[in-house]
């Protein structure tokens, strides 16, 4: 089977992590090819990369013979679409993240809303990477019988470095997040908690857009001392793993890797009640009313109570989230496309 995996680009958000993942498992059954409308530096293993512009993206995918057409990011969706409908060739569309959050201003999201609703149909499968994603699907005029949800996952995590830890840690409970430093992520409500919280640190693993208004911010808040803004870290899950609570104060969120991530280390999660987070954490931490700072202090103080108990509990609620069940389900429902 030919696969040509067409990426919008973007910012290094959920897509991008999901490809990286995910492709070379595919690659090792399959003839897999990814055409990149950005100027990332995805080159997943095993894997023809090609960049492109977007006008060159229809003679591209041509060029390929696809057996079926892989899409990802609005930009990707609607040129593979347009690219099935015109070649008989069976478009799969996996979608990442609620698109109407996916924009700043109100009337870029509801021209991509419209743009998108026009042409779902077109996909001969959807994608949904939760079960929330494939509700909102189906709530935008998706046909039931199109939608597939089909959960992001993990490898094994590496074993945590040890000599990092000391360099972060000065005796108070770490609390981290690892996020973009976008508004989407609500870092802001986390540290408008922080004054809630004095006996506790945190660790703001990212780079985005709101670096240093967040900087101002925890100034601002009187808790600098206590917040360390550590950028991108290649030692991320070494952090994670000597943290105490991982904190998702998401608006949204379409699935939610770094939460996995944490459990499956053993870190209980204080996530935000809101898109996928409920179903993705389930028993592995606790759940907060989003935009309230007061409520994620309170999380986090029941949560720190009875760490214990939920670090168990998160451990078994990662093992739901494998990257070989995601590739196997992801290949079956890409050759389904193909036979149907």
């Amino acid at each position: 089977m030919r696969i040509v995996e067409l990426y919008g680009g973007g910012d290094g958000g959920g897509a991008a992590r999901y490809l990286r993942d995910v492709l070379p498992g595919l690659a090792r059954t399959d003839e897999v090819s990814l055409l990149s409308l950005g100027r990332d530096q995805l080159a997943p293993q095993g894997t023809d990369v090609q960049r492109v512009r977007q006008s060159q993206a229809l003679g591209a995918i041509r060029r390929l013979r696809p057996d079926v057409l892989h899409t990802h990011g609005l930009r990707a969706n609607l040129l593979g679409r347009l690219y099935g409908r015109m070649q008989g060739v069976p478009v799969v569309t996996t979608v990442h993240s609620f698109l109407a959050q996916d924009y700043r201003q109100a009337e870029a999201a509801q021209a991509a809303l419209l743009l998108d609703g026009a042409t779902l149909a077109w996909s001969r499968f959807l994608i949904a990477v939760s079960s929330a994603i494939a509700k909102d699907l189906l709530a935008r005029g998706a046909l039931a019988g199109s939608v597939a949800v089909v959960p992001n996952g993990i490898a094994p995590p590496p074993a945590p470095d040890p000599a990092t830890l000391p360099k972060l840690v000065s005796g108070r409970p770490l609390l981290c997040v690892a996020a973009r430093l976008h508004p989407t992520k609500g870092i802001d409500v986390a540290l408008r908690a922080m004054p809630l919280l004095p006996q506790t640190q945190l660790a703001v693993m990212g780079e985005g857009p709101e670096r240093d208004s967040l900087a101002r911010l925890a100034q601002d808040l009187g808790c600098e001392d206590r917040v360390h803004f550590l950028g991108y870290r290649q030692d991320l899950g070494s952090i994670v793993a000597g943290a105490d609570l991982m904190l998702i104060p998401s608006r949204a969120e379409g699935f939610g890797l770094a939460a996995v991530e944490a459990m499956a280390q053993g870190v209980p999660v204080v996530a935000s009640a809101v898109g996928a987070l409920p179903e993705v954490v389930g028993p592995g931490g606790v759940l907060f009313r989003s935009e309230d700072p007061a409520d994620l202090a309170r999380a986090v103080q029941s949560a720190l109570g009875q760490r214990t108990r939920l670090s168990a509990a998160a451990a078994r609620q990662a093992g739901r989230y494998t990257l070989d069940e995601t590739v196997r389900q992801t290949h079956t429902v890409l050759s389904r496309a193909m036979g149907d």
